[in-house]
């Protein structure tokens, strides 16, 4: 699991943002919440037929503050999602240097008609459900038919003077994650959903939690590590059992998939998994 932080709480948002410079060539209506995307990180190469919707610039400003890379990946991702691209590809970083403590990055937005044999990861959404393909790690010497990895991430993502967001998601780790095919493809894909489920599930309570414990800057960063790890703690217990249960008897699936679907419902309030906090010294 992952999280990541801002360690300076800044006052003024609108000055410590980076820049952000657009060439735009076409514009299409902007990427629904639910559909995937697909970065490819610079240096690992990209040769795939695509519609280019613009080129994408996040630069220094002077004075900026929250130019690590994480974030400054994100604003290129928000920026091209709003352009209708479904693909950001980075083909320029410029590291902090003497010059400048921000990371730098030139990117293109695209639009593919496929993103299946390229994603790496899949945020989750309740409408995409995992399927065999997804699972790209090899079989090789693996001892279960299936494992699934799957995580927990919290980032800044902007706001207005005087507030900061932070923006919780979980995440399908696609190269870390095999499937091994058989007569039982089904019911296999089923048991990893719902690990996956759980995990967002105690993604939303993460969200829950620190919206009730750390109202403000300064609470977020004296609490949100001990907040995290209590959440892990809870998620891998969960886990545990629900493996343990459905291992000695199969039936025992469909009880926790009305469980965690019951869970969700429960916590709707925070589906969006984010909070805004008051900027505090």
């Amino acid at each position: 699991m992952k999280r990541i932080l801002m360690a300076v709480l800044c006052l003024g948002m609108a000055a410590c943002a980076p820049g952000v410079k657009i060439q735009s060539k076409q514009a299409l209506a902007p990427l629904a919440a639910q559909e995937p995307f697909l970065i490819i990180k610079e240096g690992e190469g990209f040769n795939v037929p695509g519609e280019e919707l613009g080129d994408i610039h996040i630069k220094d400003t002077g004075f900026t503050l929250f130019c690590d890379y994480d974030k400054v990946e994100a604003l290129a991702v928000e920026r091209a999602k709003s352009m209708g691209a479904n693909t950001l590809w980075i083909y320029e970083h410029r590291l902090p240097s003497l010059r400048s403590t921000c990371h730098q990055i030139r990117a293109k937005a695209m639009r593919l008609t496929d993103l299946t044999p390229y994603e790496q990861e899949i945020v989750w959404t309740p409408t995409r459900r995992l399927k065999q393909t997804d699972f790209k790690a090899s079989t090789e010497n693996r001892p279960f038919q299936a494992a699934t990895n799957s995580s927990i991430r919290y980032r800044y993502a902007g706001q207005g003077l005087g507030k900061v967001r932070l923006v919780v998601e979980t995440y399908f780790d696609c190269r870390n994650s095999y499937f091994k095919p058989s007569a039982q493809n089904e019911q296999v894909l089923a048991h990893e959903q719902v690990h996956f489920d759980i995990v967002e599930l105690h993604a939303r309570l993460l969200t829950r939690l620190l919206q009730e414990q750390a109202p403000t800057s300064r609470e977020l960063e004296q609490k949100h590590e001990a907040v995290f790890r209590q959440v892990l703690t809870e998620c891998q217990t969960m886990q545990d059992a629900y493996d343990s249960e459905v291992y000695k008897d199969q039936s025992k699936l469909v009880q926790w998939q009305q469980k965690i679907a019951q869970n969700l419902t429960a916590l709707q309030p925070y589906a969006d998994k984010s909070l805004t906090v008051k900027i505090s010294l």
